[in-house]
Formats: structure tokens, sequence, C-alpha cells
């Protein structure tokens, strides 16, 4: 069975009827209006789907599950990961830096003391992310606040930076959705771009604290998570205005990174591949799906979605997640 699916209502539904104990996460994309069955998603991301329709992100243990909420974190957890959500109200004006880093650090402590220590994917949807913020962008904020977090909690960035996505929703909630293990994932780097966390200041005072990639196994499954990628070369971004450029750029990120992962996972074809495209609202751009399509052999699921993307100059940003069983030849 494969640890993750992109569904719509139905389903889920079927899902929860026929595997409801060993759901570990759900998010949901879309409106979470009463016609869109808020009850069935542990989170809703605040993110519209392009066909407007509700779509979910199902994460299935190969086991039962054990349910608990501590300190405002929903966790489900097997006896190799846990996954997590939380949501907060940031406030109209001022503290985002301090609640994020204040709740960064309680996430830290709750992955101690629970025995899952490695943050090995997590995923931002936050609210007004270009918002000037006391005089920063608030983006630039929420990366300080991360960054102060791994340092306060005794993390080294190089090596426990997981995989991660930051991008922008409506509203006033921040909602954050990980998976964190007993095992250490396998950073990757992308030799195209600069590592994120060490990008120089003009990006803000402190870098995002993210690896472009991070590979490891679980149920019985070989996972690539590849964070979110956009049109950056180095440092900088590249094709400003140019949609189906940045597009390019972009997908030629993606495949530097599989390439870079080859030395951690194996030469071994990944036989599945997940994309969330994220396109800044009122942008269109047609053949997305395709040029995934043909650049990733196998089987590939793409979801489209709206998002504010963390750069102003750009217009999309894709995240993957490669599959394929341990015993595949």
């Amino acid at each position: 069975m494969q640890p993750v699916a992109y569904v719509d209502v139905r389903g889920l539904e079927e899902l929860q009827k026929r595997d409801g104990n060993r759901l570990l996460g759900v998010l949901g994309y879309g409106s979470s209006d009463g016609t869109s069955r808020p009850e069935l998603a542990h989170a809703w991301t605040g993110l519209l789907t392009r066909d407007a329709k509700p779509r979910f992100e199902v994460w299935v243990s190969a086991t039962s599950v054990t349910a608990e909420v501590h300190d405002g974190v929903a966790c489900r957890r097997n006896e190799e990961v846990m996954f997590g959500t939380l949501c907060f109200d940031v406030g109209e004006h001022g503290g985002f830096q301090e609640q994020t880093f204040a709740r960064y650090l309680k996430l830290f402590e709750l992955l101690d003391r629970s025995g899952y220590p490695h943050l090995l994917r997590i995923w931002h949807y936050v609210p007004q992310i270009h918002l000037d913020d006391d005089g920063l962008e608030r983006y630039r904020r929420f990366s300080v606040a991360r960054h102060e977090a791994f340092l306060r909690s005794g993390r080294t960035i190089p090596a426990d930076a997981p995989a991660a996505s930051a991008v922008g929703r409506g509203g006033r909630t921040l909602v954050i959705a990980f998976i964190a293990g007993k095992q250490r994932s396998t950073p990757v780097e992308n030799p195209r771009q600069v590592s994120a966390y060490r990008y120089p200041e003009q990006h803000g005072p402190r870098g995002p604290t993210f690896a472009r990639a991070a590979y490891l196994a679980w149920g019985g499954v070989e996972q690539l998570y590849i964070s979110g990628t956009a049109s950056i070369v180095g440092h900088e971004s590249q094709h400003r205005g140019e949609g189906y450029a940045q597009l390019e750029e972009t997908i030629r990120n993606l495949s530097s990174v599989r390439t870079a992962a080859q030395s951690a996972a194996g030469m071994r074809a990944w036989r599945r591949w997940l994309f969330k495209v994220y396109l800044r609202p009122g942008f269109a751009i047609e053949q997305v799906r395709e040029r995934l399509q043909q650049s990733f052999p196998g089987q590939v699921d793409v979801l489209l979605l709206e998002a504010e993307i963390c750069r102003r100059e750009l217009l999309l940003e894709i995240e993957a997640i490669a599959l394929r069983a341990v015993r595949d030849p």
C-alpha cells in the first residue's frame, strides 16, 4: 500500500470506511464549507483548488495508528512516524514572529518528548505572507522564527533541516502540517542552487530553514520528499513575469534534485510521483500536467492549487513526493 494519495470526497470516504484506523493524516484543499464536508480533514489548508472542487491529501499507515492531542497539536502516530497538524490565529498586527517561534519551539519539545525527534517533512500555509509586519515582510519574520527555534531546540540545521514548503493563504490562521520520525532522513541539496539556509542577507535576516529534499523509508516504502521548488538558480529568481520559462526552470531544478538524490537513494527508478503545483492567484498556465508527466516517468498525480508564492516575482512553485517499494528491483 502506498503511504500517500490525492483523492476527492468520495475517495476519502471510501478510505475512511476501509482504513479509518490507519489514517495518519488528512489535509483538505478547497472550500471547507458544509458542501465540502469539513469534518473529513484533520486540517484545512485554506488553499483553493484550480477546478474549485475539494481535494484531500491522505497519508495512510501500514498499521493501526494512535490519535492524540498535545498543546494544540493534533497527532496520529505509528511505530515509525508521527503526522501532526496545528493551527493558530496570528492576529492582524504585531507578534507574528514571537508567536511562530513559540509554537515551533513547543512542537520540537513535543517531538523530543514523544520519541519522534526528527522532523522529516513540514508544510506551512502562512496568512498574508507578503504583509509588511512592523517593517519586515511576514515571510521573512517567519524565516527568522523558524531558524531561531531550530537553534534553541539544539538542532543542527544542515543535518536536521527537513523538506519543507511555505506558501501564502488568506485569513489570519497559520496552518502547519508535519511528518516526524524516530529515524533521521538523509538531506539532499540541489547543485544548481545555494542551500536555502545559506541565502545571503538580501533575502532576509535568516535564510529559510529547509533542505531541498529528504530521503527516507517507512512503511516498507522508500520516499523522496522534494521541497517547494521554484525558478531560482543560485539564490536569485529567474524569468520574472514569464510563466512558461519559470515552469521550465522549476522542472530543471526538480530534475536536478532527483539526480542529486541518486547517491542517497540509489539508481532505481521511482515508481510514483505526486506533485503539488502552487499557482499565484490570477495566473493561468497550460501544460503543467503534461510537462511533469513527460519529465518524470512513472505514475504521476498532480494537484493544482492557488497560493501566494514566498517571493513576489515568482508565479509558481512545485513540490513532489517520489515513492517506490523497498523491495523494488
